[in-house]
């Protein structure tokens, strides 16, 4: 990273998501080598099982990693050529992992371009605080040189990692990721669904041989939230409840707006939307959700998993794609409308797919084939078009990503440079009709074709 591409850490907040709403700003305490803290800033601290943030610890803005000779690209080399930071504490007991969790978001929030960086952990007890990391993911060990003459890296040097951080590794709040928390839908424990473990692989056969689908979250429980710096709002996403008369007013409203029911074809009176939401509840394969951002709703979506949805009848299932999801969404708030936040929300709703079951190693989507704007969000978030599938109603295009490659571009296209990138695309491709890029043999190059 070039110095100048080194972002303002002074005033930066990040914030916790809901229930907890927390924020912390980081702030400099020392001058002309600038050092930094993280302070509590504002928010409700009674929900949190422990203090996240720890005075005692100062850390270091990113620094540019080391220049490479050309054609250099061993794992050795890639982690000496990512951005460097120190960490440094001055109390007889290490910092926690949860306290550690929160600078690395912090790191990755502010530098959301970089898949890695290294850390320098330097205080009493490091050597735990490195066993501890790497245990939870947070971090890996630094890479071997790559040949004899090079110095190994230092034992309390350590390289953390976009992929791993953001599925969850070393969330603080319990065995579910923090973006995606439990939801309460036991009544006879007070345990929740995330205390036992995963629902067990169970066969079973409706309209194809599929995977048992687990109980759904409860009506009106959380899903999903995150923080979005740029934007300074929390998106979140809700299970529907078609017994919240503000829920079902909404889902009405929106479907009888004619720029919706365009595209979803689902107008009618309120008993029909009433009807259509009882059967998306009961229906085990789908989740029906409204996404908000702070408390505003603005988008109605149903999470589907494919192998039971018309387009699972399109592409091969196998074990390893059972748990294939897919989502179909609408935004019915125009207020929301536009690149600047959908760039930043249509991953938000894929990551929660990732997140909620650790088997879904694919999310796909089938947006009509002329519907240049979906495919471009889709493409930004590493979707790539496998074939065309031909519904009753509609040509559509299969879209699909592999929980590796999302993860291994997460940041790219929902931080402040996404609407850019949109538009980028956009005038690049104007006035080509419907535009299918299709990825080639897993490496970032494209074929265009129009339709």
């Amino acid at each position: 990273m070039a110095e100048s591409a080194i972002p303002p850490y002074e005033g930066f907040e990040i914030a916790l998501p809901h229930p907890y709403l927390t924020f912390y700003q980081v702030q400099k305490i020392s001058s002309p080598l600038p050092l930094y803290q993280l302070h509590y800033a504002r928010g409700d601290t009674s929900l949190l099982p422990n203090e996240l943030h720890n005075l005692n610890i100062t850390f270091t803005a990113l620094a540019p990693g080391e220049e490479l000779p050309p054609r250099t690209n061993t794992q050795w080399a890639r982690a000496r050529a990512s951005p460097i930071a120190t960490v440094q504490w001055t109390s007889s007991e290490s910092p926690t992992i949860a306290q550690l969790w929160l600078i690395i978001y912090t790191f990755f929030s502010l530098s959301s371009e970089q898949e890695q960086f290294r850390l320098i952990l330097s205080g009493a007890n490091s050597h735990n605080l490195v066993h501890d990391l790497q245990a939870v993911g947070l971090s890996i060990s630094h890479p071997k040189p790559d040949s004899a003459g090079k110095e190994p890296a230092k034992e309390n040097e350590i390289l953390c990692q976009r992929h791993t951080f953001w599925q969850g590794a070393g969330s603080p709040f319990g065995p579910r990721p923090v973006w995606a928390p439990s939801t309460p839908t036991l009544f006879t424990t007070p345990k929740l669904l995330s205390d036992f473990p995963i629902y067990p692989y169970s066969p079973t056969h409706s309209t194809t041989l599929h995977p048992r689908r687990p109980s759904k979250p409860t009506p009106g429980t959380l899903l999903y939230s995150r923080y979005i710096p740029h934007l300074k709002s929390h998106f979140s996403m809700r299970a529907l409840d078609p017994n919240d008369p503000t829920h079902l007013s909404l889902f009405h409203t929106w479907q009888n707006d004619p720029r919706v029911a365009a595209g979803w074809n689902e107008s009618g009176s309120l008993e029909h939307h009433r009807k259509y939401l009882d059967a998306q509840i009961s229906d085990p394969h789908t989740l029906p959700i409204l996404a908000y951002f702070d408390n505003t709703p603005f988008v109605y979506g149903e999470i589907y998993y494919s192998a039971e949805d018309n387009l699972g009848s399109h592409y091969q299932t196998t074990s390893a794609s059972a748990f294939d999801r897919g989502r179909h969404l609408l935004v019915g708030n125009t207020a929301f409308r536009g690149p600047h936040r959908a760039s930043a929300w249509w991953a938000c709703v894929v990551h929660y797919i990732f997140l909620d079951d650790p088997r879904t190693m694919n999310v796909v989507g089938e947006p009509k084939a002329t519907n240049d704007r979906v495919l471009m969000y889709d493409f930004l978030n590493g979707f790539a078009v496998e074939r065309w599938v031909d519904f009753a109603h509609k040509r559509s295009a299969m879209v699909r990503v592999g929980r590796e490659r999302f993860f291994a571009g997460f940041g790219e296209g929902w931080e402040s440079g996404g609407e850019r990138k949109v538009r980028d695309m956009e005038a690049r491709y104007a006035g080509m009709g419907g535009i299918i890029i299709v990825k080639k043999k897993g490496v970032r190059k494209f074929d265009i074709h129009v339709i």
